[in-house]
């Protein structure tokens, strides 16, 4: 025997879309290096590349399926498996692509390492359990690799059954993980040194609803602020019906858990928002906005708008934009309407014109842009904490980092200080954020 090692496998994962499915992909990790194979980063080269695809838009399922013929292309003898919502719903699109070995659905996620072993196939293998499932909760991470913040996935799955969203069908029935996992777990990522954890789901304030006794995401949020943590926690995104008092009160008081809020809008018109089927007016959204802007301090509030949703005129359109621009909002998510088989709206009248869409989201886009202008140079000469990322920016080279109300940073100085809260004193306004100047040690 000469003692030589055999080779372990390179495994590439790729991940699109929201933070769940970049929860998932860590998950997808741990569980590969616990079978002792080898992460690398994509593009590889890999022995075996898994993609954990999107489906929210008919973009995104384009460049699924562009990023899986170019994996086929470049690596002609590696082992590709295609899972996530695009594989949920629309495996039969997926089979249709050359070169695809296996296509594992949401439920189907944490079993890659089985497909792995088994190798090639001369043919797609389809195993796609179904929708009311979504991905299990046993599939869980330890961390973010890599990176400062770790996603903390704490529900799954939505209810709501907006008229526009397919999400329901690839990930199921709204799911609820347990308070007490989710302190045990939250422990952990503190242990492990992460110092910005981020709570998400796929419908994040449905979270607790589900369990006995029903509860409601201020239970999470409260049991933060009474452990003290080291470490500063942020919420994904929030419906703007399921902003309650309570919830603006811990977060107007909070010493961890950060002034920033994403609420979806998409429409600012009623009779849109009615046939969307969103449960809430756009005076309850301007409320909402107003109310969390004057009781938390130098809060940042983002939104979703979606624009060319079937019917939406010219009128409707510009509700919606004079809403947005009277709105104390820090910056906009800009989403063309994406016609999506299997939902309400994919058969109704009044489908809009792409070259009106792009009009109206070209408008958005400047608007957009003067918004987050705004917000940042009113924090010119202000004192900020900035978690300080572990690369430094490819354009300039400068250290980057997000302050506690998600303002984007950039400092010159010298490295140590990757993985630390550090205190900033912001000097300027750039094209993709706020430089500043270190001040303060690490916290």
């Amino acid at each position: 025997m000469d003692g030589t090692k055999e080779r372990s496998k390179t495994v590439s994962i790729y991940t699109m879309g929201c933070k769940s499915n970049q929860y998932d992909s860590s998950a997808l990790e741990d569980t590969l290096r616990a079978a002792s194979l080898d992460v690398v980063p994509f593009p590889g080269p890999a022995d075996a590349y898994i993609i954990n695809t999107c489906t929210v838009t008919g973009k995104t399922d384009y460049q699924s399926r562009q990023l899986i013929r170019k994996v086929r292309r470049t690596n002609p003898g590696s082992l590709v498996i295609v899972t996530g919502c695009y594989a949920q719903v629309s495996a039969d699109e997926l089979g249709n692509i050359d070169g695809v070995d296996y296509i594992l659905g949401n439920p189907e996620k944490g079993r890659v390492i089985e497909f792995i072993k088994r190798g090639r196939s001369p043919r797609p293998v389809t195993l796609v359990g179904p929708s009311g499932e979504g991905t299990p909760f046993t599939l869980r991470a330890k961390g973010s690799s890599g990176r400062t913040r770790a996603n903390l996935k704490v529900q799954e799955g939505c209810g709501r059954l907006c008229s526009y969203c397919v999400i329901p069908m690839a990930r199921g029935r709204s799911r609820s993980l347990a308070l007490e996992d989710i302190e045990r777990e939250i422990d952990s990522l503190v242990e492990n040194g992460y110092r910005e954890v981020i709570l998400t789901g796929i419908h994040l304030g449905a979270w607790g609803a589900d369990l006995t006794p029903p509860m409601s995401l201020t239970s999470i949020l409260s049991l933060i602020e009474k452990k003290g943590y080291p470490c500063r926690f942020r919420i994904s995104s929030l419906d703007p019906d399921e902003i309650t008092d309570e919830l603006i009160e811990i977060m107007r008081s909070a010493r961890s858990v950060c002034n920033h809020l994403h609420l979806p809008l998409q429409s600012g018109d009623d009779s849109v928002l009615r046939m969307m089927k969103r449960p809430y007016t756009r005076e309850v959204f301007r409320e909402k906005v107003e109310k969390i802007a004057s009781a938390v301090p130098e809060v940042s509030v983002g939104a979703d708008v979606i624009a060319g949703f079937p019917g939406e005129g010219e009128c409707e359109f510009e509700k919606t934009y004079s809403l947005l621009e009277d709105l104390p909002l820090s910056y906009l998510h800009i989403f063309p309407y994406s016609r999506r088989r299997g939902t309400a709206a994919a058969g109704y009248r009044g489908q809009v014109d792409p070259r009106e869409v792009r009009e109206r989201c070209d408008r958005l886009k400047s608007l957009d842009a003067s918004k987050t202008a705004e917000f940042y140079r009113s924090f010119a000469g202000k004192e900020a904490t900035v978690l300080i990322e572990f690369a430094r920016d490819k354009k300039t080279g400068l250290l980057k980092g997000r302050a506690r109300n998600y303002i984007q940073v950039y400092v010159d100085d010298a490295d140590g200080l990757a993985n630390t809260l550090t205190r900033v004193r912001l000097t300027g306004f750039g094209p993709d954020g706020m430089t500043g100047e270190v001040i303060g040690g690490r916290l």
